[in-house]
């Protein structure tokens, strides 16, 4: 039917083309020679094949041709991938995008039915079956696999179309989203990784992002008691212990001096329950572009700072033992000497510093010396003997004085201790002396 009108259509977008300014349905009537209902009806063709334009003034309607690019310049220039389909979904224009992907030739496509196409590398299933759902100007995701080039992954669009001979179809425009998709991806994979990183590490982990808190891991809430929300509002000082919260002050003052520098933190808080708990912070800081990040992380240190108190009242209570027994006591630990209470200095008169650099046979003879790192090689670590000898020294104001020594050996991990214990029986030994001394003059006596 359309071709019949084809002469009264050519003639009405002659005359409009002389007149750009436009001209309503009664001057075109009046200029063809025919009434008014006739000349709207071609009209109507002209408009809704797009090759005229409409304007409204009050109750005129006044028309313009269009001022069109033409489809095939368009689609040449696009960087989409775009085909025309008539209603039969036969192929009317398609651009050379659009056949690079398909790898055929213009002659094996235009006038084929989209269905019957068979190309070598990419397979048309999906493409066929979202052109199916008929859902125009609705944008779908569509994924082909190409040989060579993987996985393309197309955001794909239905557009509307109207022929100049009044027929109906469509252009199919396919938009390569394949970098940005596998972008966001990937994206989403490394968030994934990294939430399910801190929702797992043994640490709390606070983010904030330009001094916003923006993200808070469970642990946060298992050290403090706090839930990520209950945090938002909460000032950190408030959870501090009264007793660290100046020397709390100073340190963060001295961390918001210097923000682009590790800094760290360790304080007693009150959880939310009231428990106390002592936590080491670190906080670094980033920046991206206009962005600044600070990342803090908490680690609860509560039992080792118990065991630590513990270990001090435990070493202070051996100390204080130690200078009190009326034995001295030294301690060696993997052949070095670490420690000696006071009575080894009265013993010896030396110094604990004294001892330390001195060499052992400033104080015992060679012999005496021999026997003594014999009894130390011999007193096995952790046995229930013990290691026994008497000596004789040299004190640091010329007087000799005996010991009684004995050796016990322990080990913890790869430390083995040696613990000697120094008794002065020096009274004994010249009592014992004497009565020698006696004994051998009477039996020279009596012989």
């Amino acid at each position: 039917m359309m071709q019949d009108y084809q002469h009264e259509l050519s003639l009405i977008k002659e005359l409009l083309k002389k007149r750009p300014e436009g001209m309503s349905v009664t001057d075109l009537s009046k200029a063809l020679g025919k009434n008014k209902n006739t000349v709207g009806r071609y009209l109507d063709i002209l408009l809704i094949s797009g090759q005229v334009d409409m304007r409204t003034y009050g109750m005129a309607k006044v028309f313009s041709l269009s001022q069109r690019v033409p489809l095939s310049a368009l689609i040449s220039y696009s960087n989409e991938l775009i085909m025309v389909l008539d209603a039969e979904s036969r192929i009317i224009q398609i651009n050379d995008h659009f056949l690079r992907l398909l790898h055929l030739s213009r002659d094996v496509t235009v006038g084929q039915n989209l269905a019957y196409l068979s190309p070598p590398d990419v397979d048309m299933h999906e493409l066929l079956e979202t052109l199916s759902e008929d859902s125009p100007g609705k944008d779908h995701m569509l994924t082909f696999h190409v040989r060579d080039m993987g996985e393309r992954i197309f955001k794909q669009k239905s557009i509307p179309a109207v022929f100049e001979d009044g027929g109906k179809g469509r252009t199919i425009i396919l938009e390569d989203v394949t970098e940005h998709i596998l972008a966001e991806r990937q994206i989403r994979e490394s968030e994934e990784r990294f939430r399910m990183m801190a929702e797992n590490i043994q640490d709390g982990l606070f983010i904030m992002v330009d001094d916003k808190r923006v993200y808070s891991n469970r642990r946060i809430e298992e050290i403090t008691g706090y839930s990520f929300e209950e945090s938002i509002g909460l000032d950190p000082m408030t959870i501090i212990a009264p007793e660290c919260r100046e020397k709390a002050a100073e340190q963060i003052q001295t961390l918001e001096s210097h923000p682009n520098e590790p800094g760290e933190l360790q304080v007693w808080i009150t959880r939310k329950d009231g428990e106390r708990r002592f936590v080491y912070a670190r906080i670094s800081a980033a920046k991206y572009q206009d962005t600044s990040y600070h990342f803090i992380i908490f680690t609860d240190m509560t039992e080792s700072k118990r065991q630590e108190v513990l270990l001090r009242e435990s070493e202070e209570r051996f100390r204080m033992m130690a200078e009190n027994i009326q034995d001295g006591l030294i301690i060696v630990e993997n052949g070095n000497f670490v420690y000696a209470n006071r009575r080894v200095s009265e013993i010896s008169g030396y110094s604990t510093e004294d001892l330390i650099q001195m060499k052992s046979m400033d104080l015992v003879t060679p012999e005496e010396l021999e026997k003594m790192e014999t009894i130390m090689r011999d007193t096995k670590p952790d046995s229930k003997g013990q290691g026994e000898l008497t000596f004789w020294i040299n004190r640091k104001d010329g007087t000799r004085r005996c010991i009684l020594g004995r050796v016990t050996a322990a080990t913890q991990g790869n430390t083995i201790s040696t613990y000697v214990t120094m008794t002065d029986v020096t009274e004994s030994a010249e009592r014992e002396r004497a009565l020698r001394d006696r004994v051998t003059a009477l039996q020279q006596l009596i012989s």
